[in-house]
């Protein structure tokens, strides 16, 4: 069975938002292209991301959950406005995103991040303190309309997902 249909079969009674649990290994982008010399060799390991999932039935629940929270904070909402995705084409009514990279078709799932989980990170699949890291690119995030309490999206390709744990199940992949 391919992954993507894997995934298709653990989320498939989504139904608006759920809570999930993600454990990941994702290549790390560095600096510098191929003159750094661990470009390509960094890897981090993530355990116990608290994530939501999303489908997007009705609306984007990106774009509500920011309006809520310009809401909350007493800020105009009309001061955010949604843009479109900038890679990769959304799935409709799916957490899912597909997207051709060097001609190939490829799958990513799209989480509201909650809480992120411990990070470990590899070079040449051995430990490395992240200060030791050459060319770490730091975190950036969207304005959203001036938002304190940012909303935090992250798409990861399916293949760089070890563990999903939703509706009281575990799944390893």
């Amino acid at each position: 069975m391919k992954l993507e249909e894997k995934f298709g079969k653990i989320f498939a009674d989504v139904n608006g938002a759920s809570f999930v649990g993600v454990d990941t290994i994702t290549e790390v982008p560095l600096l510098d292209g191929k003159k750094n010399p661990m470009q390509g060799r960094v890897t981090k390991r993530t355990v116990g991301n608290s994530v939501m999932v999303f489908q997007n039935k009705k609306s984007s629940s990106y774009g509500d959950m920011v309006q809520r929270r310009l809401v909350a904070e007493g800020k105009d909402p009309a001061s955010f406005e949604l843009q479109p995705r900038t890679w990769g084409e959304r799935i409709p009514e799916t957490p899912f995103i597909s997207h051709v990279k060097d001609g190939e078709m490829q799958f990513y799932i799209e989480f509201i991040f909650l809480k992120g989980g411990k990070s470990t990170y590899f070079l040449d699949n051995a430990p490395i303190d992240e200060k030791d890291i050459i060319g770490l690119k730091p975190a950036t995030e969207s304005e959203q309309g001036g938002l304190e309490n940012k909303v935090i999206v992250r798409s990861f390709k399916l293949s760089s997902i070890e563990k999903v744990r939703i509706d009281g199940m575990e799944y390893v992949l």
